[in-house]
């Protein structure tokens, strides 16, 4: 920059659509990155390329919303701006949803000319893309989008397996099943409740169909970091036409997508993997001998049959995982191709979402469930209800943090897991909960916007009250009754979007898991399935049998507050019981010291901490 030359001290510009109409409340970012006399050493450029965690650091001079004529205009003071341009000044602009979670667009670099304000030719973004209910993976157009679908929402794995089985019996022409784990001798149904022993072993009743001529294959996840059960299920099927493969993942991405097929005309995505400490009824009871080993916690999950168009991309999925191992570690033999159309079979809205690791089936991979989740909640009028294994995704707590702050109406109910299973993930938890104001019981039960939950197993044993956490393996949500989505995502980063729980220790970004989720869309005013299913799933939370739940005045956060509060009470009673199965959520490590901090009197009871 020579003496003569102005200052720069902002950008402005406009934000169109494809029809060139304004795009009002998006964020526009100014960034640059610093390129001292240091940076431009080839050593040190060439030592940024390969370092996990960049040497030329990007810096955020200012952002933007644009106004209803699409018009932005960021400032930025003279001096923090000289820190960065120095010798060769680069900035761009990004362009970023409502929330300010997702970008939509980055401009090109361009160099700062000496105009004091530079002028930024228009900006054009699909509608669609940042706006609305639907995904489009950046274009115009609905992704994997079908009007002529029916579902079954299958609450819990007891009524999940049944079905699985049942449909595996009935299979005529192929069955194909995705899983990340799969032990080879887990028990899929039992005889009754009277007579508790084995029905189904799932790996005979896959050998039954293959003798019968179905074309039988299994995609796993093959993975070091975590455990995997490929060699035993290749094992188990060694004499059989029953073809397994392993999708391999490095790092801390795995094949989490959990699917079956059935003759093109059924699809489940399904919640657990199959292993005998996720098999559960609705009961969740302490100790059921049907789910091993003794005494492991209770699980809630939710799984989902479809049928309809939405069945050809569930198989898309398992076709693409297929033909991408094919490729990779077969030298291409016995790829697959889809040669069916899906038998239409109602008129439910569905869209199937994908998050797909980088470098697999495409280039850059896939962030659909993401998509769908920061559209839905950015759509938020109401309530929003997040049914979920995790909370740690850095972009979901922002998306949540922004969307009360614009609209004070808005509720949010959260049940979440007291102990999650990884490492790390109740202190990542914690911290989410209290930037979004949740710091104690007390802001729990009186925030009246948002609320947290956890699900508890209790009663009386042979001689004392026992209480023991029901672990919530879930990945489902609710909003307004008008969207809804059941599949494998946790909200968690790895699952939606990278890594960002350990930035800064690699490139976060390559991590990134295969999941699948089915997404729910009544947007015609009816809303009778998604309200049946989040009443038919609150009913069990909540304990109010089958009867039509009615929101209450003041939202539906104060019948979950107030059924909490309840519990409390009831349970510090002469002889404790609970209704349904909530409680507020507590930071607490030790089951023993949450009761404690929601100040349960837990004197003379079992209380049971098996993770």
């Amino acid at each position: 920059m020579t003496t003569n030359e102005e200052p720069n001290m902002g950008v402005r510009g406009r934000i169109l659509d494809e029809n060139g109409k304004p795009m009002m409340g998006l964020v526009v970012v100014a960034e640059g990155k610093t390129e001292a006399s240091i940076m431009n050493n080839k050593l040190v450029k060439l030592a940024d390329k390969v370092s996990p965690v960049s040497l030329i650091p990007d810096h955020e001079l200012g952002k933007s919303r644009t106004d209803k004529d699409g018009f932005y205009r960021i400032t930025y003071s003279t001096n923090s701006y000289k820190t960065i341009i120095d010798e060769k000044p680069d900035i761009w602009l990004v362009v970023r949803d409502m929330l300010d979670v997702a970008e939509l667009y980055k401009t090109d670099k361009f160099s700062v000319v000496s105009e004091p304000i530079k002028k930024v030719e228009d900006i054009h973004i699909n509608r669609n893309w940042a706006n609305g209910w639907f995904i489009t993976l950046g274009g115009t157009d609905k992704s994997r989008f079908t009007s002529d679908n029916d579902f079954e929402i299958l609450i819990d794995n007891e009524k999940e397996l049944k079905c699985i089985v049942n449909s595996i019996n009935n299979a005529s022409s192929y069955v194909y099943l995705s899983q990340i784990e799969f032990d080879p001798d887990f028990v899929a149904t039992f005889n009754s409740d009277d007579d508790l022993s084995p029905k189904d072993v799932l790996v005979d009743v896959l050998k039954n169909a293959d003798e019968r001529g179905v074309n039988v294959k299994i995609i796993l996840n093959e993975n070091l970091a975590l455990p995997d059960s490929l060699k035993k299920i290749k094992d188990k099927f060694k004499s059989t036409g029953v073809e397994v493969m392993g999708f391999k993942s490095s790092g801390l991405h795995v094949m989490h997508a959990k699917t079956l097929i059935v003759d093109g005309n059924e699809a489940f995505v399904i919640g657990s993997a199959f292993i005998p400490d996720y098999w559960d009824t609705s009961m969740h009871l302490i100790n059921d001998p049907r789910r091993e080993p003794e005494l492991v916690r209770p699980v809630h999950d939710i799984s989902v049959k479809l049928n309809g168009g939405s069945v050809y991309y569930v198989e898309e999925l398992f076709v693409e995982m297929w033909n991408y191992i094919s490729s990779k570690d077969y030298n291409g033999k016995n790829k697959l191709n889809i040669s069916f159309h899906p038998i239409s079979s109602g008129e439910d809205q569905i869209q199937i979402a994908r998050s797909v690791t980088k470098d697999t089936l495409t280039k850059k991979g896939e962030l659909g469930i993401f998509e769908g989740y920061r559209k839905a909640i950015a759509q938020a009028s109401d309530f929003i209800y997040l049914e979920n294994q995790y909370f740690t995704n850095n972009s979901i707590l922002k998306a949540l943090k922004n969307v009360i702050k614009f609209n004070d109406d808005l509720q949010v109910i959260f049940l979440i897991n007291e102990d999650p299973e990884l490492p790390g993930y109740k202190k990542w938890q914690n911290k989410a909960i209290k930037k979004l104001g949740i710091k104690n019981t007390e802001d729990n039960l009186k925030h009246p916007q948002i609320g947290f939950f956890s699900l508890w197993s209790s009663g009386w044993g042979e001689n004392q009250y026992e209480i023991q956490p029901i672990y919530v393996h879930t990945k489902a949500a609710v909003v307004d009754d008008i969207w809804a989505t059941v599949g494998t995502a946790n909200l968690d980063g790895t699952s939606l979007t990278h890594v960002n729980e350990l930035k800064g220790f690699f490139d976060s970004k390559f991590q990134r898991s295969m999941e699948i989720n089915v997404m729910i869309l009544d947007d015609k005013g009816s809303k009778n399935a998604i309200e049946s299913f989040r009443n038919s799933l609150w009913n069990e939370h909540l304990g109010y049998g089958k009867t039509s739940l009615n929101q209450p005045i003041n939202g539906w956060l104060e019948l979950w507050q107030k059924t909490a509060q309840d519990n409390i009470r009831s349970m510090n009673q002469k002889k404790p019981y609970i209704n349904g199965q909530i409680l507020p959520y507590s930071p607490k490590n030790s089951v023993k010291d949450q009761l404690d901090d929601i100040n349960i009197n837990t004197e003379n009871w079992n209380v049971l901490d098996l993770r």
